[in-house]
């Protein structure tokens, strides 16, 4: 048989309830999250980083890539044709393979930078070479791609984009050719 409970022994553990729920845990939240100095990142040492979102397949996530990389590169590279080489993906098991998505963005890669190019490669001896790579990779749930370019100075520069990942980039990033 049930007994019911108290009814001074209700009301008070519904003042208990109520009390912690209103005073006491947005107190300790508050505390907690003001505790906590602000991190503070060294942006020289580390490439910058953007995080592409909202896009609606794998094809468009390709051209999204490709139109960053196109702003990022804005002014970096001479007249010269920009040799691309394949994107190369990195796991924890295999170790510089070729994937289906790393030579695809290589290819479209090349086709945009060197596009903007175009009307310069005329004038072009063939004397400089400027080159631009990528490593793709597999971090919880995104996918990491690190771009890095060198134009006819010598200069170098390197960004990585975060895109999480969907079926299909998982497809494409894990069949290798």
């Amino acid at each position: 048989m049930k007994q019911a409970m108290n009814p001074i022994k209700r009301t008070i553990f519904t003042a208990g309830a109520l009390f912690l729920s209103v005073i006491v845990v947005p107190i300790c939240c508050a505390a907690d999250s003001d505790s906590s100095p602000p991190q503070q990142v060294n942006e020289e040492a580390a490439p910058t980083t953007s995080s592409l979102q909202n896009y609606s397949g794998l094809a468009d996530l390709i051209t999204m890539i490709c139109d960053d990389a196109l702003e990022r590169f804005q002014g970096f590279y001479g007249s010269s044709v920009v040799k691309v080489e394949p994107f190369t993906t990195i796991g924890y098991y295999e170790r510089n393979k070729q994937s289906e998505l790393g030579m695809t963005l290589a290819d479209q890669m090349t086709a945009t930078i060197n596009n903007e190019t175009l009307a310069n490669q005329n004038n072009n001896s063939g004397l400089t070479t400027q080159k631009l790579n990528g490593v793709l990779q597999e971090v919880d749930g995104f996918l990491r791609i690190h771009i890095s370019g060198i134009n006819a100075a010598g200069e170098r520069t390197s960004y990585v984009v975060s895109v999480e990942m969907s079926e299909p980039i998982y497809r494409a990033l894990h069949t290798y050719l």
